[in-house]
C-alpha cells in the first residue's frame, strides 16, 4: 500500500475573500476563498447539523460539502487538484492537510467535503485522508515528535456517567434518543480492538469509574503511556471528571497543564461531545485546540453531539484500522478507515463528519508496525523519560548557517501578490526566529557545551520545510507577474 502524499491547502487574512495558497510535490497554486461560519446561510446550515434531534439526509450533507469543495477548489488550486487527482487515480494516496487560520473560515463543517463532479464524499474515499493542522507559531509551540516504539501504551480513562447533566456547564453528552452516552459500550469496542494484536505489542492501562483529573495525572506520571483515549461527557471547554465524590467540570486550561508535564503522549482521543467545537469568532478556543498547544502532535474530538454506538463504531474502527489495518501505525490512515466505515453505515447523519483530527505533524505515522517490540530496559527508561537528550553524538548534526543566513538576506522585504502578504511576512518571521534558535545551538557546541541534539535536529527539519513554502509563495508571484 502506497503512503500519503500531502496536499496542504492553507487559508489565512482576516476577512473575505480569504487568500488560499495550495502546494503539492514542489507546485504551487493560489486562489480565494469567499465563505465563513458567520455568513447567515451557514449559521444556518451548522444550526442543523449540531442538532443532534434533526436529521441531516445525504442530500443535505452532500450539498453543504459540495459548496465547499466549489469555493476551495477554484481557479490555480482547482488546475493542481487536477493533478493530484491524476496521481490519486493511478493508485496513489492522498493526505488533504488543511490550515485554517480564520476562526470563521476552520469553524466551517471541512469534514462534509464532497465532489460534486465525482458525486463522492471525501469520507467515502478511503485513499484520501482528511486531516486539520494548526501551526500558526504564536498560538502552538513546536509539537513533539509523533512516533512511538512498540509496544504501543494506551491509557483508557472511563469517567463514570451517572451523574446529572446539570454538571456540565453546557447541554451536551446526550444522543437523540434522550440516554446518556454509554462509556462502557466504548470502552468495550476499545479493548476488543486492542485485543486483536499480538502479544507484546501494546500495553493497555485502564482509569475506571469516578475518576479525577488527579489520578489522571499521577496515572499518566507513572506509566507515560502514547495515546490518552478518554471516554465521558464534556464540552468545548472542558471535562465532566469527579472531585471530593461528586461531579466536577475541569477546565481545558487544567487538562492542557497536565498534558504538558507528560512529553510521552502522542495522541488524545476524546469521545466527549462538543470537545471538537470550533469557535467562528476565537482562534485556540476549544478544548482540542489548547490540548494541541501543550505539544500534542495528534488529537481527535468530537465536534458535534453523537450518539452513544456512532462513538463506539468509531473507536473501534480506528483501533482496529492502527492495529491491523491496510496502513497499520498510522493515525490518519486508521482515522479515515474509521470514518468510511461510519458513512457507509449511514451517509444520511453527520455522524461521519463529527470527530475532526487535528495532526500537527508531516505524516501520521504513529507506530513501525514491522520493528521489534522495546525490550524491559528500554521501557523502563521510557518510564523516566527524560526531558532532554543531551549529548547523542549517533546523531548527524550539521547547521550549515552560513548558507541559510545567506538565502534568509536574499528574501524580499515584500511581495507584488495582493492575496498573500501575510501568509509571506508570517513564514519569514518563522524561518527568522529559527535562524537565531540555530545560532545560539551552534555557539553553545562551539563552546563545548551540550546542546539538544534531537530539537535542533527537529528545527533544522522545520527550517527546510518553511523554505519550501516560502519559494512556493515566490515562484507563485514570479509565474503571475
Amino acid at each position: 500500500m502506497s503512503e500519503y502524499t500531502n496536499f496542504d491547502i492553507t487559508i489565512s487574512g482576516d476577512r473575505t475573500p480569504f487568500p488560499v495558497l495550495a502546494s503539492y510535490r514542489g507546485l504551487s497554486a493560489a486562489s480565494a476563498f469567499g465563505q465563513d461560519a458567520l455568513n447567515p446561510v451557514w449559521l444556518e446550515y451548522l444550526a442543523r447539523l449540531s442538532d443532534p434531534f434533526r436529521p441531516q439526509g445525504e442530500e443535505f450533507l452532500a450539498e453543504i460539502g459540495s459548496r465547499l469543495f466549489s469555493e476551495l477548489i477554484r481557479d490555480q488550486v482547482r488546475d493542481l487538484w487536477a493533478h493530484a487527482r491524476t496521481d490519486l487515480d493511478d493508485g496513489g494516496r492522498l493526505r488533504l492537510r488543511l490550515i485554517l487560520h480564520p476562526p470563521a473560515v476552520a469553524a466551517l463543517p471541512w469534514e462534509t467535503l464532497h465532489d460534486p463532479l465525482r458525486n463522492q464524499s471525501f469520507a467515502a474515499d478511503p485513499n484520501i485522508s482528511l486531516v486539520r493542522t494548526q501551526n500558526l507559531v504564536s498560538y502552538v509551540a513546536r509539537p513533539r515528535p509523533l512516533q512511538a516504539a512498540l509496544p504501543l501504551k494506551v491509557l483508557l480513562v472511563t469517567v463514570d456517567t451517572g451523574a446529572s447533566e446539570a454538571s456540565v456547564p453546557h447541554q451536551s453528552g446526550q444522543d437523540p434518543r434522550g440516554n446518556l452516552l454509554d462509556s462502557s459500550e466504548e470502552a468495550a469496542s476499545v479493548r476488543a480492538a486492542l485485543a486483536e494484536l499480538k502479544p507484546g505489542r501494546i500495553n493497555l492501562d485502564q482509569l475506571n469509574g469516578r475518576v479525577t483529573v488527579q489520578q489522571i495525572r499521577e496515572r499518566l506520571v507513572t506509566t507515560w503511556p502514547d495515546i490518552l483515549h478518554f471516554v465521558g461527557h464534556g464540552n468545548e471547554d472542558g471535562l465532566q471528571l469527579w472531585a471530593d465524590g461528586a461531579p466536577a467540570f475541569v477546565s481545558a486550561a487544567s487538562l492542557r497543564t497536565v498534558l504538558q508535564q507528560v512529553e510521552s503522549v502522542k495522541l488524545v482521543f476524546i469521545n466527549a461531545c462538543l470537545a471538537g467545537q470550533v469557535d467562528s469568532a476565537r482562534p485556540f478556543a476549544s478544548l482540542a485546540h489548547q490540548l494541541l498547544q501543550s505539544g500534542l502532535p495528534a488529537v481527535i474530538a468530537m465536534r458535534y453531539e453523537i450518539i452513544d454506538r456512532s462513538a463506539a463504531n468509531f473507536a473501534a474502527g480506528f483501533y482496529q484500522a492502527l492495529v491491523s489495518g491496510q496502513a497499520p501505525g498510522c493515525i490518519d490512515a486508521a482515522a479515515s478507515a474509521a470514518r468510511n466505515c461510519m458513512y457507509i453505515n449511514n451517509p444520511a447523519r453527520v455522524d461521519y463528519a463529527t470527530p475532526i483530527l487535528w495532526l500537527n505533524a508531516e505524516n501520521g505515522r504513529l507506530l513501525p508496525f514491522d520493528a521489534p517490540p522495546r525490550s524491559a530496559a528500554s521501557q523502563s527508561s521510557a518510564s523516566s523519560f527524560p526531558h532532554s537528550t543531551t549529548g547523542i553524538p549517533s546523531l548527524p548534526l550539521d547547521f550549515k548557517l552560513a548558507e541559510k543566513e545567506a538565502w534568509y538576506r536574499s528574501l524580499p522585504e515584500t511581495i507584488s501578490d495582493p492575496h498573500l502578504p501575510f501568509e509571506y511576512q508570517r513564514r519569514r518571521r518563522i524561518v527568522r526566529l529559527l535562524l537565531r534558535i540555530l545560532q545560539q545551538a551552534a555557539e553553545e557546541r562551539e563552546h563545548g557545551r551540550a546542546i539538544d541534539v534531537r530539537a535542533a535536529q527537529k528545527r533544522l527539519s522545520t527550517f527546510e520545510e518553511e523554505r519550501r513554502h516560502i519559494q512556493n509563495i515566490l515562484d507563485h508571484c514570479q509565474d503571475g507577474s
